[in-house]
């Protein structure tokens, strides 16, 4: 699968989720770039709900994604939608002189079908247990 660069748009949901993975690695022009000006995310252990600006902006004070990954993908696309569900990793540079961080959620985001390409419109993410 060839993965395009955000500028250049998203052909397919796969390389929609893809590029997404590698924006989160490289920071807030290149999430913002997937991201629909009114894209709504749910996330943390109190479920905060951010608008695009607040989440970037709370999601870059939390320290450099230095990986993430997926796995279980499961997606469901219709009629210019895409829902996609997953186990996400991410390790997370918290402290510099320290380990990085694990990750671990359950997200489920929906892709919506646009003249650029597909963009993120609504994420949830969900803390995960290690398994035993």
């Amino acid at each position: 699968m060839t993965i395009a660069h955000p500028e250049a748009g998203t052909a397919t949901v796969a390389e929609a989720e893809a590029a997404w993975l590698i924006a989160l690695t490289q920071g807030d022009e290149e999430q913002r770039a997937l991201m629909l000006a009114d894209c709504v995310i749910v996330h943390g252990p109190v479920g905060n709900v951010h608008d695009r600006e607040r989440f970037l902006d709370y999601n870059a004070s939390m320290g450099a994604t230095l990986k993430a990954e997926t796995s279980n993908v499961t997606c469901q696309e219709r009629e210019g939608r895409a829902v996609v569900t997953c186990h996400q990793k991410m390790s997370i540079r918290r402290v510099p002189d320290l380990p990085p961080f694990l990750v671990q959620a359950v997200a489920t985001r929906v892709w919506f079908a646009t003249d650029e390409g597909w963009r993120l419109g609504h994420m949830q993410l969900s803390r995960r247990q290690p398994s035993v």
